[in-house]
This record gives structure tokens, C-alpha cells and sequence, in this order.
């Protein structure tokens, strides 16, 4: 299981390019377009626990790679992971499971994974970059963010996009301290959930 610290930034595609420019960044993988379905309980806990800040919290989604939403119908056999992420005092953990099979039975996998029944809420959809800082610290860069509504299981048309892009600071070393935010991207740095966002954005509430 992974431990690590993630910081977040939103940057306009200004200042990203500012950033890019600024910065010497390294290609470390091919960009990938992630499309996620997430799961929570009828009461929205993981939700509300996420925008209280209370620990340890947890947030379960399926995650697929290079695929649409026009690829997401009853009897689609897609290969993806179960995931869950927790956050604790410190550093986060995540958990992948590999999954593959009908969407439908990979759903109800997700809804009955640990001792709370779940069920899927919303979707979301982004194109992923990955780099390296000259100092070894990891990053990624999300663009084109959209936020799914849940229909019968299954993701509708997308009803609203995120301006900003994000930027997510991997920082495997729990206690390490990078420089490379601070002297840029401090003045971008926010509290940000793609999750909580979507609940908020597609009205769920």
C-alpha cells in the first residue's frame, strides 16, 4: 500500500504555461485520459468528511484509463481498478485492486467493498500528464476536468467542466519538505477534491 503526501495546486492555462517555462519538467509517462466513477454512502459521509477535514476519511472509485463515457454501457467488460484512497493525520495510502469484467458487476464489487454498502454518485473525466522535477519530485498536471451525473448506474452527458488545471505534487518521503513549491506555486495552492467538486458542480446535493 502507498503512503505518500499530495500537494494541489489550480493554475489557469496561463500560469501553467508560465510554470512549464519556468521550471525544467520531465516527461515521465505517455498523458493518459483517467475516467473515474465514485462511490459513497446514501448520506454522502465520505463526502462531508472530506469538506470537514476529518480523519482518517476515505474515498472509493473504479478508475479506467483511455477510455469515454461512450465506452460505459450495461454489458461493457473493461479492465480497471478498484481503488481506495484514505487520509490520515500525516500522509495518505491508496489501495488498487485490479478488476475486470462486466461495468455492472464492477459496480456492485465498489458498492459492497468494506463494511459500508455504497453506491456510485458521480463521474469524472480529465487528461493526465506526468513529470519529474530536477530534484526527483513527482507531479502531475490534470486538465480538462469534467464532472459526470449518475443515471441507472451509469454516467450521463457531462454538465459541468473545471477552468483551472491541477497540479498534484507527489511527495513519497512523508517528512520531506520540496522547494520547488514554494518558490512558485505557493501563491496557487488549494484544499481541492475532483470528488467533492463534482458533488458540489452537478447539483447532487
Amino acid at each position: 500500500m502507498l503512503q505518500r503526501n499530495e500537494l494541489k495546486f489550480a493554475l489557469s492555462n496561463k500560469d501553467l504555461l508560465f510554470f512549464k517555462k519556468k521550471f525544467t519538467l520531465y516527461k515521465t509517462f505517455p498523458q493518459r485520459k483517467i475516467f473515474s466513477i465514485y462511490f459513497d454512502t446514501f448520506h454522502l459521509k465520505d463526502f462531508n468528511d472530506s469538506e470537514e477535514g476529518s480523519v482518517p476519511r476515505k474515498k472509493i472509485r473504479l478508475r479506467y484509463y483511455d477510455l469515454s463515457s461512450k465506452d460505459f454501457n450495461k454489458t461493457s467488460i473493461l479492465n480497471g481498478n478498484l481503488e481506495v484512497k484514505k487520509t490520515f493525520d500525516s500522509y495518505r495510502s491508496k489501495q488498487k485492486i485490479a478488476i475486470k469484467g462486466n461495468l455492472l458487476n464492477s459496480i456492485r464489487i465498489a458498492c459492497n467493498h468494506g463494511m459500508t454498502k455504497r453506491h456510485p454518485v458521480c463521474a469524472i473525466s480529465y487528461t493526465r500528464n506526468y513529470y519529474k522535477y530536477i530534484d526527483g519530485t513527482s507531479l502531475t498536471v490534470d486538465k480538462n476536468i469534467k464532472y459526470f451525473s449518475i443515471k441507472d448506474s451509469l454516467p450521463k452527458k457531462y454538465s459541468f467542466i473545471e477552468n483551472n488545471c491541477i497540479i498534484e505534487m507527489k511527495i513519497e518521503n512523508i517528512t520531506y519538505n520540496n522547494s520547488l513549491h514554494s518558490d512558485y506555486l505557493d501563491t496557487f495552492r488549494i484544499r481541492f477534491s475532483k470528488y467533492c467538486e463534482a458533488i458540489k458542480k452537478i447539483n447532487y446535493l
